[in-house]
């Protein structure tokens, strides 16, 4: 039976910004272009870069837990002065938790994911330092130091949604947190 359903992949606001910044120090540069050759090596050619990212949170899919839903689908939305990770939506709306119950095949009668029932929304800075230098003629190298999720904001994932599970309606994960990497290259 065909039916309409918003995609898993929905998010109706996205904002990605991004920048680079090349450094106006040292060598072919703004200041500093006759600086000595051991603080070219440490202070010139550097680019600082940033992005930040901020989306919508995904609609939740509850499958065919509709089927045995006998409550106002519109009551299983929380206001945002109502959710924590214990409680993301209304799990007392109509849901019916026994396991027993539950059907093994049946047919759909609603979508498996309604637009205004979603997860938290997500917003990360990722910002970095990239200086690149020359160590012959020939040979080049280029540090990297990148900050992931620098602000460490809790980006949550979605909460259960399966209602004879114990952890229904609550968050038990997050995308990883603020977490530093480094890299040396070295082209020849």
């Amino acid at each position: 039976m065909p039916y309409e359903s918003v995609s898993a992949l929905d998010r109706p606001h996205r904002v990605v910004v991004s920048g680079i910044w090349e450094l106006p120090f040292g060598k072919g540069r703004k200041w500093g272009a006759k600086m000595p050759g051991a603080l070219e090596f440490f202070a010139g050619g550097w680019q600082l870069n940033g992005i930040m990212q901020r989306q919508s949170g995904a609609p939740l899919g509850f499958g065919d837990v509709w089927t045995l839903f006998t409550g106002n689908p519109d009551s299983v939305v929380l206001s945002k002065s109502q959710r924590s990770v214990d409680r993301w939506f209304n799990t007392d709306a109509g849901f019916n938790r026994n396991a027993a119950q539950q059907l093994a095949s049946n047919y759909r009668v609603s979508p498996l994911r309604f637009s205004g029932i979603r997860g938290d929304g997500q917003s990360r800075w990722d910002l970095s330092a990239i200086k690149n230098f020359r160590v012959t003629e020939q040979i080049g190298v280029q540090f990297r130091a990148e900050c992931l999720n620098a602000m460490n904001h809790p980006n949550l994932f979605a909460p259960n949604t399966t209602p004879t599970n114990t952890a229904f309606g609550t968050i038990t994960g997050q995308d990883v947190p603020r977490s530093w990497q480094m890299a040396l290259r070295v082209t020849f």
